[in-house]
């Protein structure tokens, strides 16, 4: 019977996949907010993890040849320190304050690129270093764990098929990892696993569909289309933290 929470997740998960297929990111930007609706957040979290794996393999599936590796395993490695990094800043300083300047460098920075203003040190060697660790302590401390891989792969103006395919490949192995640590501590119900088998069609059907967008969409409409959603991440960090200080 589909009921009224499953539909919001059908939903959620094709949107998700859309996205995605045309990007490479922003699976959990879109998806969040409407799960949350009809699900507690450690669900939401589950899903959106398993979401991540499966349209990511289907995207770095189908575009393989066009993925820079070696940027997205220089992006990974620091990565991997950032996470833990972002755990033990979680511990000693409140995350609405995170979220709060987080989102405005993000907001500030993508509106420079906008105006191709180029961002100091994304060309250098010390530039994955930098995305990358930034990547992964976000992602522990604050859930926003795409926009300095976007911010990068945006300064350096990576054609839309290689952008896409670097970002999906590189959130791939985050969302493995994330996978193995949420299994790890117990976290992963088998409802959840059962309810995301039944999502998981919904979201390939997403990507598929972002997929054929790609092929439309020209490399200046990808790149606003990038960056809007960059802004839009940064813009809705600072207005929940704002909310929350208010509150």
């Amino acid at each position: 019977m589909l009921t009224w929470s499953l539909l919001v997740a059908l939903v959620a998960a094709l949107l998700a996949g859309t996205v995605t297929g045309l990007t490479g990111f922003g699976l959990a930007l879109v998806s969040t907010p409407l799960l949350l609706f009809v699900y507690e957040p450690r669900t939401v979290v589950v899903l959106t993890v398993f979401f991540s794996i499966f349209i990511n393999i289907a995207v770095v599936w189908d575009s393989w040849r066009e993925a820079r590796r070696a940027l997205a395993l220089a992006l990974l490695l620091p990565s991997v320190v950032g996470v833990v990094l972002g755990a033990e800043v979680l511990r000693v300083v409140d995350p609405v304050y995170i979220r709060l300047a987080v989102g405005l460098v993000v907001v500030f920075s993508a509106l420079l690129l906008v105006r191709e203003v180029r961002l100091p040190g994304a060309g250098t060697r010390w530039g994955p270093v930098v995305a990358g660790s930034a990547s992964g302590a976000l992602s522990t401390s604050t859930g926003l764990a795409a926009p300095p891989i976007v911010l990068l792969l945006a300064s350096r103006r990576l054609p839309k098929a290689e952008f896409r395919s670097t970002s999906a490949l590189y959130f791939l192995a985050m969302s493995l990892v994330g996978l193995v640590v949420l299994g790890g501590r117990g976290l992963i119900e088998a409802g959840e696993v059962s309810l995301g088998a039944v999502l998981v069609p919904s979201a390939l059907v997403g990507k598929v569909l972002g997929t054929a967008l790609l092929k439309r969409v020209s490399e200046r409409a990808f790149r606003a289309f990038s960056l809007g959603l960059v802004i839009m991440t940064g813009t809705l960090g600072v207005a929940t933290a704002l909310w929350a200080l208010i509150g």
